[in-house]
């Protein structure tokens, strides 16, 4: 009874710190008060993009059966897959959540990269004569460009003063551009595949490591990869591209670079801004008010003077 009530406690008070860390998020760390700045601004990436091969290698085996009965064989052999990195360049927009409860932070950005990949087919097929011989057959892939506009929500966890862990969630649409696919060999012997797609969509997961290295300026290293693609929905359903007997897995490793936006002067002849209601209003174009008023009033007085006399 007594590890039981042990349990319990413990359980509550694991429970408890971890409410705990996900609303106890430090102000200070993204300016969340909006003392010194607006809350929203520019961000810039670079980094690597990688398609990776997942599984790197298939075994392959196809056979027909004749109007006879018996079977034939058409290939058999094995794929090796091979996907290829490339640079990723990046630029969004960010904002900051006023009173964050789960996300803290959230981005719109376009990065411009490259996908390419190659998979070889080396084995038996049948030639003419149906007798199997050594051959090779090879799928290729490539793009000139590949777009992503990626949604993303942030959080981050404060381990230390100005340094913190993040994670993030992610909805993106990848674009090919100018792609060229390609199949060369005996062709005839595979099973036929449809053209690739160009366009698809896949919810995005990931890490990273952020430091404030001046308020209002974020250096972060964060990696993400596709883990569920949602359109064409892939065969596992996970976020792997399928091109031809190949499945790639994208993924990236990027440093971030992050620029809130600076509130402008104190402006103190205007009214006081809303999220600054105590602001003192004093200042130039005031002192020029009040001036004209004290000239106003001697004005008037030395009238009546004037009229009192006579």
């Amino acid at each position: 009874m007594g590890n039981a009530f042990v349990k319990r406690g413990a359980l509550a008070t694991a429970a408890a710190i971890f409410s705990l860390s996900l609303s106890a998020q430090s102000n200070a760390l993204f300016d969340t008060e909006r003392q010194t700045f607006r809350g929203t601004g520019w961000t810039f990436s670079a980094g690597m993009h990688g398609f990776s091969s997942r599984p790197d290698s298939t075994d392959a085996f196809y056979s027909i059966a004749n109007s006879d009965g018996s079977l034939d064989t058409l290939h058999m052999g094995s794929w090796g897959h091979e996907g290829h990195r490339s640079l990723r360049l990046g630029i969004g927009f960010w904002h900051v959540a006023r009173r964050p409860v789960v996300w803290d932070r959230w981005s719109v950005e376009v990065h411009g990269t490259r996908n390419t990949a190659i998979s070889t087919f080396t084995g038996l097929v049948a030639g003419a004569d149906n007798a199997l011989a050594l051959n090779t057959l090879v799928d290729s892939g490539r793009s000139n460009l590949t777009t992503e506009l990626t949604f993303r929500l942030y959080r981050a966890f404060e381990v230390i003063p100005d340094f913190f862990l993040e994670g993030q969630l992610g909805m993106g649409w990848d674009r090919e551009w100018g792609a060229q696919f390609s199949r060369t060999g005996p062709d005839s012997m595979f099973i036929p595949r449809l053209q690739p797609a160009l366009n698809r969509i896949a919810l995005e997961l990931g890490a990273g490591v952020g430091v404030r290295t001046r308020s209002g300026r974020y250096l972060r290293l964060h990696a993400t990869y596709d883990a569920v693609q949602l359109s064409p929905f892939a065969e596992e359903g996970d976020g792997r591209v399928q091109w031809y007997d190949g499945q790639f897995q994208p993924w990236n490793l990027t440093l971030q670079w992050d620029l809130l936006r600076a509130k402008s002067a104190i402006d103190c002849a205007k009214p006081p801004a809303k999220d600054r209601p105590a602001e003192v209003l004093f200042g130039s174009e005031m002192e020029k008010a009040k001036n004209k008023r004290a000239k106003s009033q001697k004005r008037r007085a030395r009238k009546q003077r004037k009229r009192r006399r006579f």
